[in-house]
């Protein structure tokens, strides 16, 4: 018999498991029994008159999760904030009675704790993201306790002790749900390993189709190919998110997430260098016709350039144009032949360190690439040892080979008696290769990793990880959670450094800079040298005081006579210590006035207080019995619910839920109208309208409608039964949507007039900073490049790798912007096309300086940067002026200069120079620099990139600032005069105009 059961029990699991989703029916299921708790009238006593607000806290706070960890884990949470928010509240409410009921006293008690609390929950909500919805409850809990039944000391634990009901039972029955739904259908939810596994299964393909693409000439990239390329960015961001959730997770098993955290930068490793060394088979775009650029080079028709004059010397020789082509050819293939090795090697690798995150996390093999049935430490041994001896074979071996391929090529040219330069195909193979070499290093040491996960995995046993509590866990969103927030930036805004730009543009430019203060302090006389200013450190060569030595010197002998209080006070006032001391406060200051947390807060608390005024009026005056009567406290807790930390938010928020609310209560009547009091139509009908609001909240990506909808749902169709009124249920429901909406109109009233936070605004400002930050970053890796030690200081370095990271960072930020503007509502579109391709452009541009740091650290100093320091200067500072001009375009909001020193210009007479330098270095020792030649070759390619990007960034920023142009006709002046009277050899223009 037992068998039989088991055997049928597997048949339902399977079959449910096929046509049935787990969470939706736990969902309904919760919802089902919390409509119990409320008919059921032996229990829903003990929620005496506030039973029916089960269905609304299930709804808003302890809706079941896609897992028992995250499940537990916001029971717990948000249980501690209901009994935050109640034991708060009952203190207030018994601090009240003493003072008597109805007394003044009494109501400014109440009053007081109100507005502390509504404080303190709006700091809390927005400076630790994970508590949201905990203060949420704990604030819903305080504005009905502390707004009913003011001094009425017979009152306080019953109120409290109803409330506590309603708070508890839909956790537990949530809880519940979801355990009974594991058992039968044998729910294995999401995890961190597994988006692991899923990202190098990815990262196998992409690599596959990049191998593919190698020596094609393609004109545009293949749509799967791009399609690979954003899936692998989307998870590269996503394995960070997803880490950071499941790092502070309950869970049960071997080993710790640590284990596998490495794995996440070398993930992004491998994006970046497959973003800057894979992607060369792709030309260049042709100007459209009907929008020509103008661009003034020294390339004219004028002046022939060295590779026009070699193109006109293979196309006066054809014999030596083809023995120069076939022997491009054979070069090409023997870069070629060396990459498919070498990347097969490295497919072979990603699919041994997938075949251990499997094994070692005991996850199911059918669902993956791996092996079927239970593996053995022999072969998981085996597979790392395999592949890594591969993959150090085809590395040297690709290392061997390139070292003799220019040296033969080089062979040939002097035997014709002519000198080859390098064409495209070669320089893009070098390029491949130096990306294949370095990927085959970031595996190498990926393998280390499995193999110690491995070992770490044998000698362990399954064990329960528990969740740490600290700041870092409370500021981490939680991201599997199905509310009403519309809010995309309040998923990571907690965590946001400071000046990544999310104080208030205006605050942020009203500051002093630290070298106006450094300045301020050399004109008071006082020196640097000394620390007065903290731990900041002004830059070298950027601050140069307008006062001289002797006037410092003399203004400081001065200042110790004095001869009345003011010259005490003064010279007290100019202290060392002082000067200390203020800056400290200066900077406490800033901080505390410009805090988005803390202005949130105040939003929170002047709305809680202004619309709970009534309630704390005289029991006689007109206003008090309004809120009494219509329940004022759905206003009050609306406005809440809305209040979100941006502007358009808050729109976007409010408007759904005004829809959800109208239809819940439209929908509530029609089940009041059906059922009346019955309690059985009651829990048939409030449970059905549970499956479109799931599906509203999970597939439609509308929990701002469903949500609320729930909420309300229950308030209209319960209330007959649980608390009889002479009101009709038609007026009832117009009276909550009313006061629901009113909450609503205060929430975006708000968060429009008091410290508004536009998100377009916070994007613009951010985005030029990055761009500041990008230009930084290029100025460093070119800095090193002239020094005499030729590889990056440990302090260089470890600011390089800073600034990356701050700019990946700002790139996260940039991209919830755009989520949030997609979804807000505005009276004016905004160019969110052009905003995603800004931060895909600032993407690549990053992903190029990436490979120019790895790549520079072994180039040929002497040929490739010495022989051509002039060059590399002007091609440098071509570079920042167009980052300069970009930044300053976004963060000023004014148009772009109509013509700019030419990147591509200074990068064309950077590669001839490049190219003559090696040649002549080739020509005195045949075997001179050996593989750094590939290594000049590939940061060439790097830079043609670059270039083409920093283009796209003029032309993008030209169309959404416009571009300040004093040269609109070109067809009415004389270019002969033009390019030989004006000095503007080397110079773009972001400027289009339609031909005439």
């Amino acid at each position: 018999m037992l068998p039989c059961l088991k055997s049928a029990r597997s048949n339902f699991a399977y079959v449910a498991s096929q046509y049935l989703e787990r969470r939706p029916l736990a969902r309904l299921l919760s919802t089902f029994l919390c409509c119990l708790t409320i008919v059921i009238r032996p229990v829903s006593r003990l929620g005496g008159s506030y039973a029916f607000l089960v269905l609304p806290f299930q709804a808003l706070v302890f809706g079941v999760q896609e897992s028992l960890a995250q499940q537990l884990e916001l029971t717990a949470l948000n249980i501690a904030g209901a009994l935050c928010g109640i034991g708060f509240s009952t203190l207030g409410k018994y601090v009240a009675s003493l003072a008597g009921e109805g007394s003044a006293r009494a109501r400014v008690i109440c009053s007081v704790f109100l507005v502390t609390i509504s404080f303190c929950a709006g700091l809390v909500k927005s400076r630790l993201v994970r508590l949201t919805l905990s203060m949420r409850i704990s604030l819903f809990a305080s504005v009905w306790l502390l707004t009913l039944d003011i001094g009425d000391r017979s009152k306080v634990l019953e109120d409290s002790g109803h409330f506590l009901y309603a708070a508890i039972t839909p956790a537990c029955l949530s809880l519940v749900s979801l355990l009974v739904v594991m058992t039968l259908l044998r729910w294995s939810s999401s995890s961190f390993e597994k988006e692991m596994v899923a990202t190098f299964v990815l990262l196998q393909k992409y690599m596959a189709a990049s191998l593919e693409q190698i020596g094609k000439d393609l004109t545009d990239e293949p749509e799967e190919y791009v399609k690979l390329r954003n899936q692998l960015f989307q998870r590269s961001v996503h394995l960070n998110e997803t880490y950071s959730q499941a790092a502070f997770e309950m869970r049960v098993g071997r080993l710790s997430l640590k284990s596998i955290r490495p794995l996440i930068g070398i993930v992004e490793h491998l994006r970046r260098e497959l973003a800057w060394g894979m992607s060369t088979g792709q030309k260049p775009k042709a100007t459209p016709k009907s929008t020509p650029t103008m661009t003034m080079t020294r390339a004219s028709s004028r002046l022939p350039s060295p590779m026009a004059s070699r193109r006109n010397s293979f196309r006066h020789s054809p014999k030596l144009a083809f023995q120069s082509l076939a022997s491009h050819e054979r070069i090409t293939a023997a870069i070629e032949t060396p990459a498919f090795e070498l990347g097969h090697a490295i497919v072979g690798a990603m699919r041994a360190v997938e075949f251990v995150i499997i094994v070692a996390f005991d996850l199911d093999t059918s669902t993956y690439s791996a092996p079927a049935g239970r593996p053995t430490s022999t072969s998981v041994k085996y597979s790392l040892r395999t592949a890594d001896k591969e993959l150090v074979r085809a590395r040297d071996e690709a290392r061997e080979k390139l070292g003799h391929v220019f040296d033969e090529m080089d062979l040939e040219a002097r035997e014709m008696g002519k000198d080859v330069r390098y064409p495209k195909r070669v320089l893009d193979g070098s390029l491949i290769m130096i990306a294949l070499l370095q990927m085959a290093q970031e595996m190498r040491t990926a393998l280390q990793i499995a193999d110690r996960m491995y070992t770490q995995y044998e000698e362990s046993h399954v064990r329960l990880w528990y969740p740490r509590i600290s700041l870092a866990w409370l500021g981490v969103a939680q991201g599997h959670l199905i509310s009403d927030s519309g809010d995309a930036t309040v998923q990571i805004q907690a965590s946001a450094p400071k000046g990544t730009g999310w104080e208030t543009p205006n605050d942020a430019e009203a500051s002093m800079t630290l070298a106006e203060t450094a300045e301020g302090l050399l004109e008071k006389g006082y020196s640097l040298n000394t620390p007065l200013m903290g731990n900041s450190r002004l830059p070298g060569g950027l601050s140069f005081s307008i006062l001289g030595t002797k006037e410092r010197a003399a203004r400081s002998r001065k200042r110790m006579f004095f001869g009345s209080i003011p010259d005490l006070v003064t010279w007290l006032w100019s202290q060392s210590w002082m000067i200390r001391l203020r800056l400290r406060m200066a900077r406490s200051y800033r901080s505390v006035t410009h805090s988005p947390h803390l202005r949130h807060a105040i939003k929170n608390a002047i709305g809680v207080a202004v619309l709970s005024l009534p309630a704390f009026l005289p029991v006689n005056n007109s206003a008090r019995v309004w809120f009494s009567s219509w329940h004022g406290e759905w206003m009050v807790i609306s406005y809440v619910w809305v209040l979100e930390t941006s502007t358009g938010a808050t729109w976007r928020v409010g408007y759904l839920r005004s829809v959800g609310t109208a239809t819940a209560a439209l929908y509530g009547y029609i089940v009041w109208r059906i059922c009346r009091t019955n309690p059985y139509g009651l829990t048939i009908m409030v449970t059905a309208a549970e499956i479109p609001f799931t599906w509203l909240s999970m597939k439609a990506n509308l929990g701002p409608l469903a949500v609320p909808a729930a909420v309300t749902l229950p308030i209209i169709a319960f209330a007959e039964y649980v608390n009889p009124t002479t009101q009709s249920i038609i007026a009832l429901a117009g009276i909550r949507a009313l006061m629901i909406a009113i909450g609503i109109v205060a929430a975006l009233l708000m968060n429009g007039l008091v410290f508004p936070r536009h998100c377009r605004v916070l994007f613009l400002s951010d985005t030029a900073r990055t761009l500041g930050l990008l230009s930084q970053l290029y100025m460093t890796l070119s800095h090193h490049m002239f020094r005499a030690q030729p590889a990056l200081a440990y302090d260089d370095k470890r600011k390089t790798l800073k600034m990356e990271l701050q700019i990946r960072y700002n790139l996260y930020l940039l991209n919830a912007l755009i989520t949030t503007m997609h979804d807000e509502i505005s009276l004016v579109p905004k160019p969110l096309a052009h905003y995603r391709r800004t931060v895909t452009i600032v993407q690549k541009l990053l992903d190029a300086m990436t490979g120019l740091r790895k790549i520079r650290e072994n180039i040929p100093r002497k040929e490739a940067v010495s022989n051509v320091f002039n060059e590399r200067r002007e091609f440098m500072s071509c570079v920042c002026i167009t980052l300069y001009a970009c930044q300053h375009a976004f963060r000023a909001r004014e148009p772009l200069p109509q013509f700019l020193p030419s990147p591509k210009h200074a990068l064309e007479t950077l590669e001839s120079h490049v190219q003559d330098s090696i040649r002549h270095a080739r020509e005195e020792d045949p075997h001179a620099m050996g593989l750094s030649l590939i290594y000049a070759f590939a940061e060439l390619e790097v830079l043609k990139h670059m270039v083409c990007t920093l283009e796209e960034l003029l032309e993008l920023t030209g169309r959404l600032f416009g571009t300040t142009a004093w040269l609109t006709h070109p067809q009415h002046m004389s270019m002969a005069s033009l390019h030989e009277e004006v000095g503007d050899h080397g110079w773009y223009s972001p400027f289009k105009w339609e031909e005439t």
